[in-house]
C-alpha cells in the first residue's frame, strides 16, 4: 500500500473503533483527529464528512463480505443449491461477525435521515452480488437442481426480497426491547424468505438454508443488547450535564 492509502486506512480503522466505543453521533471528527494526531486538513484530504467516512467503512465491509462469499462458492464441492447456501452463509450484513458493526449500521442507516446511505448500501450490495447469484442459478437450471424459466429475473427478485427483509428486521431491532415476540417475528420472516426462494427457484424442499437460525438469534440478541447499552450511555450523558 502507498503512504496515502495507509493513512486513509488508518482513518477508517480509527473511526470504526471510535464509532463502536462512542456511537456514531458521539464520536466527532475531532476525536478521530486527536486519536491519530492529525490536522483537519489531513482528514479532509481523504474524507469530506463523517458520513462519507462511514460510507467507506460500509463499502469495505461489503467488499469483504462479497469476497468471502465468492471464495466459499468456489470451494464448495456440492450442487447449485449447496453453492447458493455457501453464498448466503458469507454474503450480506447478517453474516458479519461483529455485532458492534451491525448495531452501528442499523442505528445510523435506519433513522429518518439515513435513507440515502441505506439505499446506497443496497445498490452496492446488489451490483456486487447479482452476477454471482445469477451464475449459481444458471448452473442449477443446467444441472436440474432448479426449475425456473426466468433465471435472471428470479435472481433480481430474490435479492430485492432479501433487501426488504433486511429492512424489516432492522426496524424490529431498532425498536425492540428483546421481547420474545420480536425474536419470533424475525425468525418467522427468515423462514418465509427461505421458503419463498425454494418456490421461486423450483428447488427441492429443504435444500435452501439462508441462515443458521441459532446464529441469527445470537446476532439479534447481541444487537439488541448493544442498542440498549448505547441508549443508556446517551441518557446517562444527558443526565450528567
Amino acid at each position: 500500500m502507498k503512504k496515502g492509502e495507509i493513512r486513509r486506512q488508518a482513518i477508517i480503522d480509527t473511526a470504526e473503533m471510535l464509532f463502536y466505543a462512542k456511537g456514531y453521533e458521539g464520536a466527532s471528527v475531532q476525536d478521530i483527529l486527536d486519536e491519530l494526531n492529525m490536522s483537519k486538513g489531513g482528514f479532509y484530504h481523504y474524507f469530506d464528512s463523517k458520513l462519507s467516512l462511514l460510507e467507506a467503512i460500509c463499502d469495505q465491509r461489503a467488499e469483504a463480505s462479497y469476497q468471502a462469499a465468492l471464495e466459499a462458492v468456489r470451494r464448495c464441492p456440492g450442487d447449485a443449491a449447496q453453492k447458493l447456501n455457501a453464498m448466503f452463509d458469507k454474503n450480506g450484513i447478517w453474516q458479519g461477525d461483529s455485532a458492534d458493526y451491525l448495531s452501528l449500521l442499523i442505528r445510523v442507516t435506519y433513522r429518518p435521515d439515513g435513507a440515502l446511505l441505506r439505499e446506497k448500501m443496497k445498490r452496492v450490495s446488489y451490483e456486487r452480488s447479482i452476477g454471482l447469484f445469477n451464475d449459481i442459478i444458471h448452473e442449477g437450471i443446467a444441472t436440474g437442481v432448479f426449475f425456473t424459466p426466468y433465471p435472471d429475473a428470479i435472481g433480481e427478485l430474490v435479492m430485492q426480497l432479501g433487501m426488504g427483509l433486511t429492512d424489516d428486521i432492522a426496524m424490529i431491532l431498532n425498536k425492540s426491547n428483546e421481547a420474545p415476540d420480536d425474536m419470533m417475528r424475525i425468525l418467522m420472516k427468515l423462514e418465509v424468505y427461505r421458503h419463498a426462494i425454494e418456490r421461486l427457484l423450483g428447488a427441492p424442499y429443504g435444500s435452501i438454508v439462508i441462515y443458521e437460525m441459532e446464529r441469527m438469534a445470537m446476532i439479534c440478541r447481541a444487537i439488541m443488547e448493544q442498542n440498549r447499552r448505547m441508549a443508556w450511555d446517551t441518557w446517562s450523558a444527558v443526565e450528567a450535564r
